[in-house]
């Protein structure tokens, strides 16, 4: 027993550094997001997850519970996914093949699974501010800021 799990905690580290890798190379957020999941999938066993952005989620979590029923899913968990400020990122929903609730080490899992999309979406929102600050300073300079003011030679 003790060796199972030795083997899996190095699995999940390792998943966790490449997961970190691909954020802070910048990979695009539904490849990051999808990586979380699979890897959430694959060390629980026999559950589907996703995740769910605020201004989609009434609609699609409707149309998802529908789908899920209808291919004999249950609802295994929800999980809010939460920006370290705490701002609301999401939801990460995951559904089992048999009616059950996560246990002790499977609720540890999801909690690392919803930080590492937390980190994942924060990163991605960064990115995408830091991209629109730049065009504004190039529309309002003629250069880059990291070239500075145009000179006026």
């Amino acid at each position: 027993m003790y060796r199972q799990e030795s083997k899996n905690l190095q699995t999940f580290l390792t998943g966790e550094g490449q997961l970190l890798e691909l954020i802070s190379e910048g990979a695009p957020l539904p490849e990051v997001l999808d990586r979380v999941c699979t890897a959430l999938d694959v060390q629980v066993g026999n559950v589907v997850s996703l995740v769910l952005f605020p201004d989609d989620a009434e609609h699609a979590l409707h149309s998802i519970e529908q789908s899920a029923a209808r291919f004999g899913l249950s609802a295994f968990s929800c999980t809010a996914i939460l920006s370290p400020t705490g701002e609301f990122c999401g939801t990460l929903e995951i559904y089992c093949c048999v009616p059950r609730k996560p246990n002790l080490s499977e609720r540890g899992l999801i909690e690392r699974a919803a930080h590492f999309a937390a980190v994942a979406i924060q990163h991605y929102k960064e990115d995408v501010q830091a991209e629109s600050c730049s065009l504004d300073w190039n529309g309002a300079t003629g250069g880059s800021p990291r070239e500075g003011p145009p000179s006026r030679n």
